[in-house]
């Protein structure tokens, strides 16, 4: 991260990792062309948006629940916000078109209004909420964007909105800000979807981009040679994996469980831990943990748990921990995740001894 400015090192992220938070355009080509569509997006940020708005008990008394997919929405939506607030604050690339780009909007006034049946006719159709003139540079509606609120406080404002659409209470009723501001709101999240899309739109056409956009790039980090390097391989050359063929082999595997795994011949908790394994004391504590309780059954009394907390919170105000609360809150979302996936990876396990597995 050398290479960028001040602000953008110091910034915490919560979900934008690694070499996309170097070039946000990793992020964008790869979020727009593999995993959603501009409308799908669109219409995951406005059911969001609506279940925080609605009362979720009818007038029978039923509780409707909602989807389970506001949780990876929400992260999605944050996610785009973080990449674009990156690209706001560098100075590179350029997203301003010219009057020949198939894209140009011809009014430049913002009074003389969006003629959006033209505009639905024309290549820009997907970009219907957009002002001429931020179709025209991208970037005006990012200042105004991030004017409105920052991406703190986007964060903020995300994490209230998906916290009311797990509970009963509309957020349009729960809180006088969201009641006045509900409407702009949405309005600018739509804005948000198109921008990060009309960003991947004008991006992918230039070689030079496309030439360094690839899922390689994001999701995965080579192995690397830890020593100096020297003159003709350079400081990034890959280490080849250890054969069985290898010499030292069987030398780095025994001098490997000797730093790790000795503590398993041992009475006393002096050992070191590796950081990518699990002992075995931890991993017998986990296997009993889901053989004993479904993950499903645990991720929704978790949940109502949480959710009730939160209710409480919002009522009564923050505690004097109000930091560390919030840390723990930002953090929840992987906690179900996790649960999400002890729920896939043990569908063959016996479920007739599981607490819960009656009620799935």
């Amino acid at each position: 991260m050398e290479n960028l400015n001040q602000e953008i090192q110091t910034t915490h992220f919560r979900y934008l990792q690694g070499n996309a938070i170097q070039n946000p355009l990793l992020f964008i080509q790869q979020f727009c062309f593999t995993e959603t569509a501009i409308e799908l997006f669109r219409q995951d940020i406005t059911t969001l948006v609506a279940a925080a708005g609605t009362r979720k008990t009818d007038n029978n008394g039923k509780f409707h629940l909602n989807s389970d997919e506001y949780v990876y929405n929400h992260r999605k939506i944050i996610e785009a916000i973080e990449a674009l607030w990156v690209l706001h604050h560098q100075a590179s690339p350029e997203f301003a078109i010219d009057e020949n780009h198939p894209l140009y909007q011809t009014t430049k006034w913002k009074r003389d209004g969006i003629d959006l049946e033209t505009r639905i006719n024309s290549a820009a159709r997907y970009y219907r909420k957009l002002e001429n003139e931020e179709i025209n540079d991208i970037r005006l509606f990012l200042r105004v964007f991030f004017v409105y609120a920052d991406m703190s406080e986007w964060r903020e404002i995300l994490d209230d909105i998906l916290s009311y659409a797990y509970i009963d209470e509309s957020i349009a009723y729960g809180s006088t800000q969201f009641s006045r501001e509900l409407i702009p709101l949405t309005e600018y999240l739509e804005k948000m979807a198109e921008a990060i899309f009309l960003i991947a739109e004008l991006t992918h056409s230039k070689k030079e981009t496309t030439e360094t956009v690839s899922n390689t790039d994001i999701e995965h980090t080579p192995i690397v040679n830890e020593q100096a390097p020297d003159m003709e391989t350079g400081p990034n050359t890959a280490v080849p994996l250890l054969s069985l063929e290898d010499d030292n082999f069987t030398k780095d595997l025994i001098e490997y469980l000797n730093t790790y795994w000795v503590h398993l011949e041992e009475q006393e908790n002096t050992f070191l831990y590796s950081p990518i394994m699990l002992t075995e004391r931890l991993e017998k504590k986990l296997l009993t943990y889901f053989e004993t309780f479904h993950p499903k059954f645990l991720a929704r009394n978790y949940r109502r748990v949480y959710m009730g907390y939160l209710e409480y919170i919002f009522q009564t105000g923050m505690p004097s921990y109000e930091g560390e609360i919030r840390t723990f809150i930002y953090q929840m979302d992987t906690f179900f995740e996790l649960l999400d996936l002890a729920d896939d990876e043990t569908k063959h396990w016996p479920q007739e001894d599981r607490i819960g597995w009656q009620e799935v």
